[in-house]
Parts: structure tokens; C-alpha cells; sequence
């Protein structure tokens, strides 16, 4: 997959047959799939190139700093998903507000058919471009047929009878419902952070731990989760702690993650990037009264989790889109 991060470089190149997905893509839902797929598969038809244009940022981060949401998919992850689902060229720009301010149509010839000369179209039912979110399936049509590009409006895609959007899946995340996310997004929900030094509790309860400062974007509640961790080239099954450690009177929040069966002298260490993902979430992160009575619970825990991590269904359904699930390639992004 080729990644152009800046539209000037449009210019430069030349791609045949150009059949090109426009969205935010936050999640790579089951509906985003759906666009990227019909793409990817008419590019195929004619031998061409499957685009996906999207941004790195959720656009409202620049209209409405007030009401932006935090990201369902990292960056770094949502590009490696693009990737899997087959997309041969990703445009990826920070949306800015010289963006916000242009106008549709202007969009549309300028950058889709003028630099990326698209032959076809495809985006969601209910995504808007544009100044003003001028940019309407109906304009698209007029625009289509007057600069001679195919254009496609996917409707809505349903799970069980409700319409699987972004925000859907965000409320569910917030709630901890696990499961019901995973239903949407066709896979757990998944953060990557960075390995930082950690005060070695864990170590002394007989459960060492990989310690991760949260993302901005984490969208979970604090408790303990069952999942799996990728790094170095590795997938292991996790028992993960999301939150403050109250039993130490510990200050700030953090996420950690017990790595199952793996010897500590062969456990990644500080500076190593670590993808997660969260299947179930087991409990409330509580304070117990001794650190004796904290080690008894991460053994039942931990207990929890092997039981989780067993049942077949599950297994299978883990970071589908993301064969191996390493995160080798991947790069933290700092905030």
C-alpha cells in the first residue's frame, strides 16, 4: 500500500484507474468495510487502484474542538486495517482548517479529479464534505455526471436491526460492553501505546506487568479486562488493569498489562510498542485492604481469563483484519 500525507504529492504521480473510498473511517466498522470493499473490488474489475482518502484527525478536533470525539481507532491501527481489507493507495491528511473552509465542489474537482483522477466514487449514506457540509450524495451525482466519474452512495448497514455507526460504537465502549462493540467492529476494540518504566509492584505480587501511559483516545471505563497483546512480533494472551492502582495510592491513570505464560526475563521492556486488545471486561478496579488480598484477586483474575481466552469463537474473531496482529510496523503516536 502507498501512503501519500500530503496532497501536493498528488501531483507527482499517476495511478490507473482510480477507484477511491472519502470518509473518516473512525472504527473501520463493519459499514466502512462494506465502502472499502466495494472499492477495492471495482479496482480490481479493471486492473486499476483502490484509494481510500481520509484524515488523521477526526475533523471536528478543527469545527467543534468542543464536541470532538475521542478516536475509536489510532491512527497507526486504522491504517494497518486499511491495508489488510486491501487498498492499494491511502491518502491520509490532517484535516486543517484551510480543509474546513474549502468548498465541495472545489474538493471534488481540485483533489479527487484533477490530482487523484478517480473514476470512481464511493462513500457512506451519511457522510458530508465540504464547507458547510455542502457536499451531498446529490451533488456528488451532478458532479459525477458533468466531470464523467461513477459515483455510489452505500446505504446504511445493520447488525441485528440497528444502523452500525461510529457514535454507536463509541457509547458502547464508554459502558465497557466489550462484546456488543467487537459485534460492530468485527473485531475487539484495540489501543497501542508505549512501554514506560513502572514502580515493579506487580514484579513483587508474583505478576509483573508491561506499564502503558493510556492514550488520549481511550475510550474504556478503568477496570480489569481480559484480551491479548502484540508485541515485538508475539501475540499473548493479557490480563489487563485499566486505571489508578488505589490499593498503592497510586496518582494517574495507566494501563497494565500482565503478558500470560511468559517468563520475566523475556518480558519486552521500556520503549518497546505494544498493541492491545480488550475482549471482555472482568470487573470494577477496586482498593483492597492488603496487597495480599490484591495478589488473591489477579490470580482468580487472571484464572478469569484463560477461561475467556479459550472459548474458540472468540479466538478466531481476534484482530481478523490484522493477520498476526504484530505490532512491528506500527509507530506510537506522541500527543
Amino acid at each position: 500500500m502507498q501512503i501519500i500525507r500530503d496532497i501536493a504529492h498528488l501531483r507527482e504521480k499517476s495511478f490507473p484507474h482510480v477507484a477511491a473510498a472519502i470518509g473518516t473511517f473512525d472504527g473501520v466498522h463493519v459499514g466502512h468495510q462494506r465502502i472499502i470493499r466495494t472499492v477495492v473490488g471495482r479496482a480490481r474489475e479493471r486492473g486499476g487502484t483502490g484509494a481510500a482518502f481520509t484524515f488523521v484527525n477526526h475533523p471536528l478536533e478543527v469545527l467543534q474542538p468542543e464536541r470532538a470525539p475521542k478516536l475509536i481507532t489510532p491512527y497507526p491501527i486504522k491504517e494497518r486495517l486499511l491495508r489488510s481489507l486491501g487498498v492499494d493507495l491511502l491518502v491520509a491528511l490532517p484535516f486543517t482548517a484551510g480543509l474546513a473552509e474549502m468548498e465541495a465542489e472545489a474538493f471534488v474537482r481540485e483533489i479527487l479529479w484533477e490530482r487523484l483522477r478517480i473514476e470512481f466514487l464511493c462513500l457512506g449514506f451519511d457522510f458530508r464534505f465540504g464547507k458547510g457540509r455542502q457536499g451531498t450524495p446529490d451533488l456528488l451525482k451532478k458532479m459525477a455526471k458533468a466531470l464523467g466519474f461513477e459515483v455510489e452512495i452505500l446505504p446504511p448497514v445493520t447488525v441485528d436491526g440497528t444502523v452500525v455507526k461510529s457514535t454507536i460504537i463509541r457509547d458502547l465502549l464508554q459502558q465497557g460492553k466489550m462484546g456488543e462493540a467487537a459485534r460492530y467492529l468485527t473485531r475487539p476494540y484495540a489501543t497501542l501505546g508505549e512501554i514506560v518504566p513502572g514502580a515493579g509492584r506487580g514484579r513483587g505480587l508474583g505478576f509483573a506487568t508491561a506499564n502503558l501511559v493510556p492514550p488520549r483516545d481511550l475510550l474504556i471505563p478503568d477496570g480489569v479486562y481480559a484480551g491479548r497483546a502484540y508485541v515485538d512480533g508475539g501475540g499473548y494472551g493479557a490480563a489487563i488493569n485499566v486505571g489508578v492502582a488505589p490499593t498503592f495510592g497510586t496518582e494517574g491513570r495507566r494501563v497494565e498489562v500482565h503478558l500470560l505464560d511468559v517468563q520475566e526475563d523475556r518480558a519486552p521492556g521500556p520503549g518497546q510498542a505494544v498493541l492491545v486488545t480488550f475482549w471482555e471486561r472482568i470487573r470494577d478496579e477496586v482498593r483492597f485492604a492488603s496487597p495480599e488480598a490484591l495478589q488473591a484477586q489477579v490470580a482468580r483474575d487472571i484464572q478469569g481469563v484463560r477461561e475467556i481466552l479459550s472459548q474458540p469463537a472468540r479466538a478466531s474473531a481476534d484482530w481478523t483484519l490484522l493477520g498476526t496482529g504484530s505490532c512491528a510496523t506500527l509507530n506510537v503516536t506522541k500527543d
